[in-house]
């Protein structure tokens, strides 16, 4: 190697280094906090006493942390680590069976088939009925009518649809809702007269639910180019976006009637598919008349967490319907609560953004109960900042790999010339000699 080219060799080397030593330099977090990127300041009002305060977790947070924020800490102003609880207020629901008997199963042509069930002599409120059919495809259309005397009735639901598609995976609904009482009989009406509808039995049901708490988020979601047949979709880049989705709801504008599956499906590649989630959205009439009020649920639950996967598909199965027009989808997701003690004249920070940081444990998750984390006081995080000095923990040659590989190439490079120079002057001291 000649010393032109050993001196060059040695410049791009010290740059190497020196561009190393500046990002490792300092940090506007305390240095043992150096690994975390990001950071925000916690708002808090003054207090004169410990008390619980809670935060909420931004979206924005989800694509600069690990999805399950396992790196996300909470630090105070001498730079101690502060424990905390997380929570979710992620809503409730029971259902109870009544014990029920079946009266009378009948069918009256050209009308309905009928079913009148009665429950137990100290009668408790119920609000729904669960239908057991054999059928495996079918749609159909329900009345339910309370009494209290078996013989004067009084409609709780005019009109409600049971279905299930098997042979296209669709699982449906047979449970009808209806308006609470505590009457003893029930009547079901399956409003088709051409056929007595197989109804194998029904169990009376009484549904109590607490609303999870939802609050939408921007993803980003562009039609499916090549959609399945028969369907209406999208394909969401989640691996981009990384905010956990609990719910999707579809803006449907036209007032037209309909029962649609929507199905959820993965992939690492857009081309190759996997269903993980089905759910049914709907629009109907009270009694099918257009002046009638209206019932609908254009909202789908998804189960909790997020998949790994980079892509969602969701499709709107649409049969040999017309498709649904000018429908577009809204998600939403179950914000993330974090309870901590507040200290007298101690200010707080929320950080973030270590890829290698592991999920922490402290005592105070197992102390709350959730009154006590319902009750803290909401508070609010300022806007993020970047740890203009951070220090990444990977090791140099994984953060630097590319400018490793230029270096590899140049060092290489001038290798070669440096042999083709030697070659060179050997052959001019043959020629010489």
């Amino acid at each position: 190697m000649t010393a032109s080219t050993k001196r060059w060799f040695g410049g791009v080397l010290f740059a190497v280094v020196l561009g190393a030593i500046t990002v490792l330099a300092g940090s506007d977090l305390p240095k043992a906090w150096g690994h975390w990127r990001y950071a925000r300041a916690i708002e808090l009002p003054a207090t004169n006493q410990p008390r619980l305060v809670s935060i909420a977790i931004p979206p924005d947070v989800f694509p600069r942390s690990k999805r399950d924020l396992a790196d996300v800490r909470i630090i105070d102003d001498r730079g101690a680590e502060v424990p905390y609880a997380r929570f979710m207020r992620l809503g409730s629901s029971n259902s109870v069976s009544i014990p029920t008997q079946v009266l009378e199963n009948s069918f009256s042509p050209g009308h309905y088939t009928q079913v009148i069930l009665r429950t137990e002599k100290q009668v408790p409120f119920h609000d729904a009925v669960r239908i057991e059919t054999g059928e495996s495809d079918f749609m159909e259309w329900v009345e339910i009518a309370a009494s209290d005397d078996a013989h004067t009735w009084r409609i709780v639901q005019p009109r409600a649809p049971i279905f299930r598609f098997r042979k296209e995976g669709r699982q449906g609904t047979q449970t009808v809702s209806y308006s609470e009482n505590n009457a003893p009989y029930l009547r079901i009406r399956v409003l088709d007269g051409k056929s007595k509808f197989p109804i194998a039995g029904a169990t009376i049901l009484y549904q109590t639910s607490e609303p999870p708490e939802r609050v939408p988020v921007s993803l980003n979601v562009t039609p499916d180019p090549n959609p399945p047949a028969h369907s209406t979709c999208w394909i969401v880049d989640a691996g981009r976006d990384a905010v956990p989705v609990a719910e999707v709801s579809f803006n449907v504008p036209e007032p037209m009637e309909f029962v649609r599956t929507v199905e959820f499906s993965t992939s690492d590649n857009r081309q190759n598919w996997s269903t993980w989630a089905t759910g049914e959205i709907y629009r109907y009439h009270q009694d099918g008349s257009t002046r009638s009020a209206v019932h609908e649920q254009l909202t789908v639950s998804l189960p909790y967490g997020l998949t790994t996967a980079t892509y969602w598909r969701i499709a709107i199965l649409n049969g040999d319907d017309p498709p649904l027009a000018g429908v577009t989808p809204q998600f939403y997701t179950t914000p993330r609560h974090i309870v901590f003690e507040q200290q007298p004249g101690r200010t707080y920070r929320l950080i973030y953004g270590e890829y290698r940081a592991t999920a922490p444990r402290y005592d105070l998750e197992r102390r709350l109960d959730s009154n006590q984390e319902l009750s803290a006081l909401a508070v609010s995080v300022g806007p993020e900042t970047e740890n203009s000095n951070y220090s990444d923990p990977r090791p140099w040659t994984e953060r630097h790999a590319a400018l490793l590989w230029l270096v590899v190439g140049l060092v290489a490079l001038a290798l070669g010339l440096s042999a083709i120079r030697a070659l060179k002057r050997t052959e001019q001291s043959s020629e010489h000699s």
